[in-house]
């Protein structure tokens, strides 16, 4: 599993570590922008995917945010490029399905993987969750 099995990696030339710089990097909205939230819940951890510009509320999922070590050591990368395509469970915004792509990490500052957020549903990446 890869992250070219759901969308292309878009190598940039400036590092982007927000949401705002990823969205002018490529040039397109920041609702076109999504973030993946790796948090701990018991013991476990997991992923969401959701817009750039929402809040995840993590106390009602009764979890807390993973600290930047945990993220590199659970998915392989770091905190502002992690993929949406992990060996973790990764949960995705219902409201995201229906758009036609959009832009997350791509592994590290200087990548964004375009995607469509309903080939990570079909391919059993993710699972559609109302956030």
């Amino acid at each position: 599993m890869g992250l070219e099995d759901v969308g292309e990696v878009v190598k940039l030339e400036v590092p982007v570590r927000t949401v705002r710089e990823a969205a002018r990097a490529v040039g397109v909205g920041e609702d076109k922008i999504i973030k993946t939230i790796v948090v701990s819940c018991g013991g476990e951890f997991r992923a969401y995917i959701l817009r750039g510009n929402k809040r995840l509320d993590v106390k009602s999922l009764g979890c807390r945010l993973a600290t930047p070590e945990e993220v590199l050591s659970v998915t392989g990368y770091p905190v502002g490029g992690v993929p949406p395509v992990l060996n973790i469970p990764v949960f995705i915004d219902e409201e995201l399905l229906n758009e036609d792509y959009v832009y997350g990490g791509g592994g590290d500052d200087h990548s964004l993987l375009r995607f469509k957020p309903r080939v990570l549903v079909e391919k059993g990446f993710a699972k559609p969750v109302a956030l």
